[in-house]
């Protein structure tokens, strides 16, 4: 799907400088996301206590701030592995 994205052996350094960029509003979208599903899961009032006693509020707010603090942590590992890979490959190619 993002095949764009794929280091070639031929990229220069505004390619890579590009898709670098790309890579960094991809992964500053998705942490915004993940920061505004955990907050979102503080916000308002019980959702529906009537049922189980407020359980399935404390369920659902839970498993949103998971989902939300687990979605950033996903997205700074792969912007951290994609730079270190260039990074690399800079220093295997400049020797």
């Amino acid at each position: 799907m993002f095949k764009f994205l794929k280091h070639k052996r031929g990229d220069t350094w505004v390619d890579t400088a590009i898709i670098t960029a790309i890579r960094f509003m991809i992964a500053g979208f998705t942490m915004i996301l993940g920061y505004l599903l955990a907050f979102a899961a503080t916000m308002g009032p019980p959702i529906a206590p009537h049922i189980w006693n407020g359980g399935l509020d404390k369920t659902i707010r839970i498993s949103t701030i998971v989902i939300g603090f687990c979605l950033c942590a996903a997205v700074l590992v792969w912007f951290v592995w994609s730079l270190c890979r260039y990074v690399y490959r800079l220093v295997v190619r400049t020797k």
